[in-house]
């Protein structure tokens, strides 16, 4: 019997799309961040901040836009070139943005709406990863 392939199925073009989508959204995010430590381009007080251990936006904001924004593009050009680990790489995205929002969950006085979003976005591309990994491996 022959093995279908993970290139072009369900699983593969979601990995590639929502990597992308948070690649493309987290640079953005985190860009902005860097560009205005205050957070008020975004709309974000340095209230939110208080009890962290950041004076302002500029160091969450490089990790935003080195571990999820660029991380995630160079990602999904992994999965594209279908690089034998590509597997390995969606779930570690997936991993790194579960855990970077739980961080902010924990540290955080305010909760915001696509925290849970991006939260389980994780998680899908955790599944997703794993999903392509043991298809390859039969």
């Amino acid at each position: 019997m022959k093995r279908k392939k993970p290139y072009g199925s369900l699983a593969w073009w979601s990995s590639v799309v929502l990597l992308l989508l948070l690649g493309f959204s987290a640079s953005f995010g985190g860009l902005a961040l860097i560009l205005d430590p205050s957070g008020r381009t975004l709309g974000m007080s340095m209230a939110g901040l208080e009890g962290t251990y950041f004076p302002d936006y500029e160091v969450p904001g490089f990790i935003l836009f080195f571990v999820l924004g660029i991380f995630s593009l160079v990602a999904s050009v992994f999965v594209m070139m279908k690089n034998p680990y590509f597997a390995t790489f969606i779930f570690i995205q997936g991993a790194l943005l579960t855990g970077w929002i739980l961080v902010q969950v924990y540290l955080l006085p305010e909760t915001h709406v696509l925290q849970l979003i991006y939260f389980f976005v994780g998680i899908l591309l955790m599944l997703l990863g794993n999903l392509q990994k043991s298809k390859r491996a039969l």
